[in-house]
């Protein structure tokens, strides 16, 4: 019962998350991205998405994810927008990690994002700030979308998506 409970209740947050994320007039209204093109930065691209993710080997955690983004890419290398990676509860390392992403760079065809926000773990923890990269390597939907987190000089988290999509908009 407890298994089925979850199972809803993770349907529930990413079916909300991926709403959450699917509106494409976001970013035209986002306060940081008009005081970039007001310095004369340029918008490169948007980034959008959510979902679930199963956290495969390689990386320090393990099991579903729900996950969800909005980014702007600006041509000076720095970007805004939201992160937010909820880890489920009966993963080894439990907890939600968010923040506002604050620059971004290529890795060859590798997107780089840099998150500065909050850690918090599950059951009952406290925030803590942290600093991490999202690393996303391919775009698309279930199969084939496919992203690594990195925090505190490690790899958590290599992450196919199991439902939803991350799209890349250029300008």
């Amino acid at each position: 019962m407890i298994h089925r409970k979850l199972l809803v209740a993770t349907a529930i947050l990413a079916s909300a998350v991926t709403a959450a994320c699917s509106d494409m007039t976001a970013p035209k209204n986002d306060p940081g991205v008009l005081t970039a093109v007001a310095r004369g930065a340029t918008v490169v691209a948007t980034i959008h998405g959510g979902g679930t993710a199963e956290m495969q080997p390689r990386g320090l955690a393990a099991g579903r994810t729900a996950f969800g983004m909005e980014v702007t890419l600006l041509a000076d290398g720095s970007a805004t927008g939201h992160f937010d990676c909820v880890d489920q509860h009966g993963d080894n390392l439990p907890g939600n990690i968010f923040g506002e992403v604050t620059s971004w760079s290529m890795e060859g065809t590798t997107v780089v994002l840099n998150v500065t926000g909050k850690l918090i773990p599950i059951p009952g923890g406290h925030p803590r700030d942290v600093s991490f990269t999202v690393k996303i390597q391919r775009f698309g939907g279930a199969g084939v979308g496919h992203w690594t987190l990195e925090a505190f000089g490690k790899l958590f988290c290599v992450e196919l998506l199991t439902s939803g999509q991350i799209v890349y908009r250029p300008e």
